[in-house]
């Protein structure tokens, strides 16, 4: 199991790297899962946050 973690300034650009990280995965990695959430750094400043989790080719661990 790997689980890879993508952040952006705003959600646009969050789902554009969300894209080319799933695009980049090998083609034996399954996603299985993702969660997504933000953290206020200031009033007007916020990350947006997603992980993703995928079940490698040769592992058969459950969550």
């Amino acid at each position: 199991m790997k689980i890879k973690m993508v952040h952006a300034d705003n959600m646009e650009e969050l789902f554009a790297q969300v894209s080319e990280v799933d695009k980049a995965q090998d083609i034996d990695d399954e996603l299985i899962d993702t969660s997504f959430d933000f953290i206020k750094v200031s009033d007007s400043k916020m990350i947006y946050c997603e992980a993703l989790v995928y079940r490698t080719g040769d592992d058969d661990e459950e969550l």
